[in-house]
């Protein structure tokens, strides 16, 4: 195994240094071999040639590394170019290349990590076989967990092993080095990439036996490295400005969003203070004073019967249910007492209780408590979205049955609710506040809101999914204004 050389590769443009290798004494430097085919004479004068042209950036120059190059290795990176052109996705771009740099350098797998938000994280690029390290292009990682690291921050010109299952200088604590045991990437080189004097990534070729490249394979891998950098380093730039602007983007609208979102649900909760405000008066006052003529009519009589008692005793017992049900809809006692699951089937049951013909209700919950371990005000938006989509089923749907349902994945808490009723309707979503409502409480906690049809059979599922870590992160004692009762909707509105 080669443990990689503490010396430095000499610069790019020094072509000898790179492409023909430490010479051993008595042989002649265009006589030598390479383990790959490499090193013959033809490629190391091609890359001689075309080196010194870019060096010298001459059109004449160019002209005569052309004519001293193999036929061979000119059309291996004119390939290289044409796979480059029209390509505007990072990964594809190497992909395309690959196959290209393969002729050069045979190799099981090849990758490029590049360096993001100022060298602080990594992506990676591959091609060949794929292993966890893809993931890498949607997810970054913090670039000190790379397995090339000491490369990314210029600690050694280059690396090149021929087992790194047993080089400890792939390996520490944090690697990211599971795909080098699960490939078998055993020969490896690894050469930086620059653009603009700096480093930006590395490029990466693999093998599966050991002791399969050497020096001058390193030094044919840097110019491949050094050919496809710009273009490379340049598309990830591009990739990178689309990817801020789609988040700029998306926060913009999420703030509109949640701008009308509230804007309607004060309009909702203002209309829900009069709606209260008249059921006090229209009802539970009304009791009052008819409680009061009652006691007023006995006093004035001086005497009570057990039939008149009895019916005061009524009244009172009447107003104080009202009163109940009033505070219960401004403030979810039951679900402050016995946790979610319990708010809900009492809801439930209630929902039902009125309905014209026999709604059969079911709920599940799996969620092993996990449900009550949310902050106060996530638990709260929560029901009180569940509340608003068994109204619309109970009120609206006509449906035999409504399932809930709560459950947990490895990250999120999700609840759903089922009914089995009319389904979806041509009804236009902005005439129901009551789906306003809960799209605005779903935003306001970062919860995801899916509403659709059942298939087959008809009806209408509405899920809420939350992440677990985010919710349970809020506190109780937010400044956020309480999420009061949400006013019904005014009729059956679905959107997909």
């Amino acid at each position: 195994m080669t443990m990689g050389k503490t010396k430095h590769l000499a610069p790019w443009w020094s072509v000898d240094a790179q492409i023909d290798g430490p010479r051993a004494p008595g042989v002649d430097p265009d006589e030598r071999g390479s383990a790959t085919g490499v090193g013959s004479l033809p490629i190391r004068l091609a890359a001689k040639g075309i080196v010194r042209a870019v060096r010298m950036g001459a059109q004449e120059e160019r002209h005569q590394a052309m004519a001293s190059v193999s036929p061979i290795l000119v059309d291996r990176l004119l390939a290289i170019s044409r796979a480059l052109a029209g390509h505007v996705d990072p990964g594809a771009a190497f992909r395309a290349t690959a196959v290209e740099i393969e002729t050069l350098i045979p190799h099981a797998h090849m990758d490029v990590a590049v360096l993001l938000d100022e060298g602080r994280s990594h992506a990676c690029y591959e091609a060949g076989f794929h292993t966890s390290w893809s993931d890498l292009a949607e997810h970054p990682l913090p670039t000190d967990l790379s397995p090339v690291r000491m490369v990314f921050r210029g600690e050694v010109p280059y690396l090149l092993t021929g087992d790194a299952l047993t080089d400890q200088r792939f390996h520490f604590a944090g690697a990211l080095d599971e795909p080098i045991y699960t490939g078998q990437l055993r020969s490896r080189i690894i050469v930086p990439m620059r653009a603009r004097g700096d480093i930006v990534g590395t490029l990466n070729i693999s093998r599966h036996e050991t002791d399969r490249f050497n020096e001058s394979d390193v030094g044919v891998a840097q110019q491949c490295a050094d050919f496809i950098a710009p273009y490379i380093f340049a598309l990830i730039q591009t990739d990178e400005a689309r990817r801020a602007m789609l988040a700029e983007s998306n926060a913009r609208s999420r703030e509109e969003l949640l701008r009308v979102g509230a804007s309607k649900l004060t309009e909702g909760m203002e209309r829900e203070r009069r709606r209260m405000a008249m059921d006090l008066h229209d009802q539970t006052l009304a009791d009052l004073a008819r409680v009061a003529r009652q006691v007023s009519s006995l006093r004035n009589h001086g005497v009570a019967r057990d039939a008149q008692l009895a019916e005061l005793e009524g009244e009172i017992v009447s107003c104080l249910k009202e009163l109940r049900r009033i505070v219960d809809d401004m403030r979810p006692s039951v679900l402050e007492l016995f946790g979610l699951r319990d708010a809900v089937e009492a809801h439930l049951n209630r929902s039902v209780s009125g309905a014209r013909r026999p709604i059969a209700v079911h709920i599940a919950d799996t969620s092993a408590g996990h449900a009550d371990a949310l902050s106060e005000t996530t638990r709260t938006a929560l029901y009180r979205i569940v509340q608003e989509a068994i109204n619309n089923a109970a009120r609206h749907a006509e449906p035999r049955n409504i399932d809930v349902r709560i459950e947990t994945t490895e990250t999120d808490l999700r609840v759903s609710v089922t009914d089995d009723g009319r389904g979806c309707g041509d009804i236009d979503p902005a005439a129901s506040g009551g789906l306003d409502h809960m799209r605005t409480r779903a935003a306001l906690i970062g919860a995801r809101l899916h509403i659709g049809p059942v298939e087959p059979g008809g009806g209408t599922r509405i899920v809420i999914e939350v992440d677990r870590a985010s919710g349970a992160d809020q506190t109780a004692a937010t400044t956020r204004e309480r999420l009061d009762r949400p006013g019904s909707a005014g009729g059956r509105s679905c959107s997909f």
